[in-house]
């Protein structure tokens, strides 16, 4: 077993038809699946790869890629220049995300993987949800507290600001080692990315990862 929340449990085997390990992970039926359904049609190099999702009687079964690699949160501090990285990578997850009208919701280092060579990989997507468009607010208020952009917590509905916004909380992080509130980077165009992602406003915030990669380029 390599992990075990509240509403999910993750264990880890040996697939002998895909000739690789993969990780299991077994959630209740009450849990939103649906993200983890339009996700197993994904493939891109900075998301975990969903493979199937198998719904039976009380629990539904996500089998998904096994990633050999470290928690981001095992590099921090590290330097500006492979925080930004780093940040460019979790934005082209979230672009694919955006794409398909899911807002992740717990971005964090222990929700990212950083492999051998370096590539980054966003994980977890229990509490995810899909946008729908014209409600005042989010039915479940979930996520991380220091993470969390204020509309997480019942204010209006979360959107694809809303991850942007733990993003820029990240960036803070990776190369501070403290959240914004505690030491500000603003420095060069990281710290132009931080400032901004992090307003209270979503309005004030950059409005999609695209625009993230766009500021990065």
């Amino acid at each position: 077993m390599l992990n075990s929340k509240e509403n999910s449990t993750l264990i880890r085997y040996r697939n002998n038809k895909l000739g690789r390990d993969i990780v299991v992970r077994k959630l209740s039926t009450d849990s939103n699946t649906d993200v983890y359904r339009r996700l197993s049609w994904v493939c891109h190099e900075n998301l975990v790869r969903i493979y199937d999702v198998v719904t039976e009687q009380d629990f539904t079964y996500i089998l998904e890629e096994y990633i050999g690699g470290i928690s981001l949160s095992e590099l921090v501090p590290m330097n500006e220049k492979g925080a930004r990285t780093t940040v460019i990578q979790i934005a082209r997850a979230l672009y694919v995300l955006q794409t398909l009208g899911i807002i992740h919701r717990d971005i964090k280092e222990d929700n990212v993987i950083v492999t051998e060579d370096g590539t980054v990989k966003l994980t977890d997507f229990d509490i995810s949800k899909i946008y729908t468009e014209g409600k005042s607010r989010d039915t479940q208020l979930l996520g991380t507290s220091t993470y969390a952009p204020p509309e997480q917590y019942g204010l209006a509905q979360t959107d694809s600001r809303s991850d942007i916004y733990s993003l820029g909380i990240l960036a803070n992080k990776l190369v501070t080692g403290k959240h914004p509130s505690a030491s500000l980077y603003t420095k060069g165009r990281l710290g132009k990315f931080i400032v901004k992602a992090t307003n209270i406003s979503p309005d004030k915030r950059f409005n999609s990862a695209e625009d993230v990669l766009a500021h990065f380029r």
